[in-house]
């Protein structure tokens, strides 16, 4: 039986979401939602990931980091985590304090203007990369996986 690494589903699954909000990112205000929630999830799950390969425990990530962006690229950046696009910091300062309350659709109807999607995207992908570029060696976080027994 293999192992998996430390945080290699959460990469997975932000992968998922930001392939989801992809193919939302050109519509209306409802899908504007569905859009930020996706960005949201596919952040929070990729700084997540990259504070597992780095050593933290599941159970740490709940305690300390919750739904809060802000907190999780702090922790990252604490560990040595530099994200190479230059929106990321001012888009998860701008998404956090809603994500963190469910009210996600509060942004999406009152401020929209803030990022546009397209710039939400770019810097979310971007971030996926730095993390698989960042993981330290021997974490083997965002290789291919090996099929299961």
């Amino acid at each position: 039986m293999g192992t998996r690494p430390h945080g290699e589903h959460l990469l997975k699954n932000a992968a998922g979401f930001l392939a989801d909000a992809r193919h939302l990112a050109s519509g209306d205000r409802h899908s504007h939602e569905i859009l930020l929630h996706h960005i949201s999830c596919a952040i929070e799950l990729s700084l997540k990931s990259f504070l597992q390969s780095c050593g933290w425990s599941d159970e740490r990530c709940r305690d300390e980091i919750r739904h809060d962006l802000t907190k999780a690229l702090e922790a990252a950046r604490w560990l040595g985590f530099h994200p190479s696009h230059p929106d990321l910091p001012s888009l998860v300062a701008i998404l956090s304090p809603y994500y963190c309350r469910h009210r996600l659709r509060d942004l999406a109807v009152h401020e929209s203007a803030l990022l546009s999607p397209q710039q939400a995207l770019k810097a979310t992908e971007e971030l996926l990369s730095d993390v698989r570029a960042a993981s330290p060696k021997g974490s083997r976080l965002g290789e291919p996986s090996s099929p299961s027994p």
